[in-house]
């Protein structure tokens, strides 16, 4: 049996909305697809849903789908035993399990490979977590399988790109399909009290707070981190002896600029916790010409011990996972805590903006001069997106790199600060 997660507050207590009673009543197509915010409550209405039709589905298998069994474990499974403990018997990895005392296939869906995994089964019904996470390979061949007469689909997502596939072929197409579908935002949950929806809307800025809060299916354009403010986001470095943690960051390059930032976890005046970006290293290697790899780990380490000496702090030092031959030579040369960074641009980049927009990571441009100006021509690839691909350019994106592997691996402090964009960030971690 799995273990079920504890729900937001007030959340478990609360009568579904109108809205979510709705969902339920008219959601009788071949696919029913709830779609919006995080926290918006659609979750919950479409398992429930998901669990009146596993009462009465024909016969035949029937599926429970995610990006992987993790996720599905986490985001369905845990939830179905949270609301209704007796429908569920399942053990967290299993390939199956057992709802209303049907057999369901789990599957994880995390690459176009695993379309595979489908080919065999004639499905009687299926429940998607977060379709637009899925490749579409996978997708399609799903919906050839729902061919037992009467069979279902029922899915979740949060919005993404407006030119994304879900969006394009389903959902613009609900007069043409049979598809029903319903639009939720974060201030539709009933469950979640005005200062939990006040807090999680608070967490995303910009592109994020649209898709994330609003529910809407909006395109990146502009500059990357457009919440920038020089009142807000500048600050000197608070004196060493308040330092309680350190990270080096470093984004490597040969011809390229390599490019380091020194990240501290330190109170501000008020006491408050704050992530702070509080010195930066630099070589153009167009410019300056190149150095190896022993000189740039020396160069390292002399411009980073003399920052933290006297503080007692060993810094955890991440670096760009292309960098194999500079982490070898750092690791001869004794460099501690040395690790690959997570380099999902995707969730760093939402990563740096949410800790931006909340005022949480602060920057000392006296000693970050390259990383603020970096960060503030940061933008999106005009011709990426004029193809549906969100990305940042390619200019200048050194410093901004080399602070979003900082801030991933500084999870384990943001997520008790930014616990929705944590959750969104650990389910793709298990990706």
């Amino acid at each position: 049996m799995t273990t079920a997660a504890p729900p937001a507050p007030a959340e478990e207590a609360a009568a579904l909305s109108v809205k979510q009673q709705d969902s339920i009543l008219d959601s009788f197509a071949r696919l029913n697809i709830w779609e919006g915010s995080i926290r918006s409550g659609k979750t919950i209405a479409s398992i429930l849903r998901w669990l009146l039709y596993v009462k009465s589905a024909p016969p035949g298998p029937l599926a429970v789908i995610g990006r992987t069994r993790d996720t599905v474990t986490r985001n369905v499974m845990d939830v179905i035993a949270d609301l209704a403990p007796g429908a569920i018997s399942y053990t967290p990895g299993a390939p199956r399990g057992k709802l209303l005392g049907r057999t369901v296939h789990v599957l994880g869906a995390h690459d176009k490979k695993a379309e595979k995994v489908l080919r065999g089964l004639t499905l009687a019904g299926a429940y998607v977590d977060e379709i637009t996470v899925i490749p579409e390979d996978f997708f399609t061949q799903l919906l050839g399988r729902l061919s037992v007469p009467g069979a279902k689909l029922f899915g979740t997502t949060n919005p993404d790109n407006p030119a994304h596939w879900l969006r394009k072929k389903f959902l613009l197409r609900v007069d043409e399909l049979n598809l029903y579908t319903v639009h939720f935002n974060l201030f539709d949950n009933p469950g979640l009290s005005d200062e939990y929806k006040r807090d999680t809307a608070n967490e995303f800025t910009g592109l994020w707070y649209k898709r994330f809060i609003l529910g809407l299916w909006v395109a990146a354009e502009g500059a990357i981190y457009d919440m920038l403010d020089e009142a807000r986001h500048q600050r000197t470095a608070p004196a060493r002896d308040r330092w309680r943690a350190a990270w080096v960051a470093a984004d490597y390059g040969t011809s390229n600029p390599t490019h380091a930032v020194l990240l501290v976890l330190a109170a501000d005046d008020t006491g408050a916790d704050r992530l702070w970006a509080v010195a930066e290293w630099q070589h153009n290697g167009r410019d300056q010409g190149q150095l190896t790899d022993a000189v740039i780990s020396a160069r390292l380490a002399t411009w980073v011990t003399p920052l933290l000496d006297g503080t007692g702090l060993t810094p955890v030092t991440v670096l760009d996972p292309s960098a194999a031959s500079l982490r070898t030579q750092m690791r001869a040369d004794g460099w501690p805590g040395l690790r690959s960074a997570d380099n999902r641009v995707d969730d760093g980049i939402k990563a740096v903006a949410s800790l931006l927009g909340a005022g949480l990571l602060l920057i000392d441009t006296t000693a970050c001069p390259v990383l603020w100006d970096e960060l503030c021509g940061y933008v999106w690839d005009d011709v990426a997106l004029e193809k549906g691909i969100e990305q940042p350019a390619k200019v200048d994106d050194h410093g901004p790199d080399a602070l979003r592997y900082g801030v991933m691996a500084t999870r384990g402090i943001w997520r008790a600060w930014l616990p929705e964009l944590a959750a969104l960030t650990d389910d793709r971690a298990a990706a």
